[in-house]
């Protein structure tokens, strides 16, 4: 039991340190200094709108090795 406690301890810790450094005050004490809930709101909805555009055109990408060109060049034209 205590080891998988350490083991989901030793994966969660990790993120929640590594992700707390977004929540960065930069002296204002505010997220990201952003003393205005309008601009912050405002930043992340123009990340979510290009996520979104980029979800769209790639979103069903896959890492298939057959897609992949990884041939030559035939320069002869036939």
């Amino acid at each position: 039991m205590m080891k998988t406690v350490s083991t989901a301890a030793a994966g969660f810790v990790p993120a929640i340190l590594t992700s707390s450094a977004a929540l960065a005050t930069d002296g204002t004490n505010e997220w990201f200094g952003v003393d205005d809930i309008r601009l912050l709101a405002v930043l992340f909805a123009g990340h979510f709108f290009i996520l979104s555009l980029w979800l769209g055109q790639y979103g069903d990408a896959t890492e298939d090795d057959d897609a992949d060109f990884f041939g030559e060049i035939d320069y002869t034209g036939r």
